[in-house]
């Protein structure tokens, strides 16, 4: 059964970035193998446009784990096992969001779904400049020789 085997812990860098102040690692069924966050990723946790307030307010909050391994997939494109396409990564998500794990709750399906129609609809920009995106915060947390 898909689970989170550590906590999800962060510290808050920004208005809404944070970074991981432990590594988060999920066990996917789907995938066949976990993916690890590292300590010091740089994350928006959720990723709910604040201009659907509606959204907002009803998922924001309840999903940062998964968020946390979504937007790591973003930015990597890889699992511990596998390079990840868009869809895969999506689907990590809707599986993700129905985990337990230390301190973790899972989802009911309806804000599972709409997480997941959320990033299939408004994903595919932050998908393209995901590798990129990872280089600029590596070079932001690793310190100048």
């Amino acid at each position: 059964m898909s689970a989170f085997l550590t906590p999800v812990v962060t510290e808050q860098i920004w208005t809404d970035r944070f970074r991981l102040v432990t590594p988060l690692t999920y066990e996917s069924d789907g995938l066949r193998c976990s993916i690890t966050a590292p300590t010091g990723f740089v994350t928006d946790l959720e990723s709910v446009p604040r201009w659907l307030p509606v959204v907002y307010a009803w998922i924001r909050g309840t999903a940062h784990a998964a968020g946390v391994i979504h937007d790591w997939a973003y930015q990597t494109h890889r699992a511990f096992c596998t390079d990840l396409t868009r869809t895969q990564a999506d689907a990590l998500l809707y599986e993700a969001a129905g985990a337990t794990g230390p301190g973790i709750e899972a989802l009911g399906w309806a804000k599972r779904w709409t997480l997941w129609s959320g990033v299939r609809v408004g994903g595919a920009a932050a998908w393209a400049s995901g590798p990129r995106r990872l280089q600029v915060w590596d070079r932001r947390t690793t310190p100048r020789p």
